[in-house]
């Protein structure tokens, strides 16, 4: 169903005074543009998944470990997901070496954010190309300039850009030039 049109069903159900408690109703609807109504393409044709566990963005020109750090295997499930703090994200992108390359690196946030697929509802990035992805927050490499000592994120979970202080832990996705 479209935001459209649960907002008008959610209206009808609402007396006009009541306007403001229906963004608890359908806040997605407010926030963003709806994409989980439209015929879903995947994989993305854009990515080429490799069988050493990469995949290659063909719009950006980019490499990227398909399975977020501490998962590997076919589908990303042998292991589990770790949240890193930012200090020791930023190392773990340049002290990896996988898939005969040794220069992986954490993305910038503009790297990182060309991965997220706006939805409304699920995970905000390509599920077949990154399986097992946690909707959850992931450490760019950029600094944020608003705040002392913390760093810009992505939450795939529900798209959100936001910053982690450099305490905070989050997931990383490691990038490499590939073009």
């Amino acid at each position: 169903m479209s935001c459209w049109t649960r907002f008008k069903q959610a209206r009808l159900l609402l007396a006009l005074p009541l306007l403001i408690s229906m963004s608890a109703v359908v806040p997605s609807c407010f926030a963003q543009t709806c994409l989980d109504d439209l015929p879903v393409m995947r994989p993305d044709s854009r990515f080429v998944a490799n069988r050493d566990g990469t995949v290659i963005d063909r719009t950006t020109g980019l490499m990227w470990k398909q399975c977020t750090e501490g998962l590997s295997g076919v589908g990303c499930v042998v292991g589990d997901a770790l949240p890193f703090k930012w200090k020791w994200a930023v190392r773990q992108g340049r002290d990896a070496v996988f898939a005969g390359y040794s220069d992986w690196r954490l993305p910038d946030q503009t790297e990182l954010s060309s991965l997220l697929q706006r939805r409304c509802y699920g995970l905000d990035i390509d599920a077949v190309n990154f399986p097992n992805t946690p909707p959850d927050r992931f450490w760019s490499s950029t600094p944020s300039s608003y705040y002392p000592g913390s760093a810009w994120t992505l939450h795939f979970g529900h798209g959100a850009v936001d910053y982690g202080t450099r305490r905070d832990s989050a997931y990383v996705r490691l990038v490499r030039d590939h073009l």
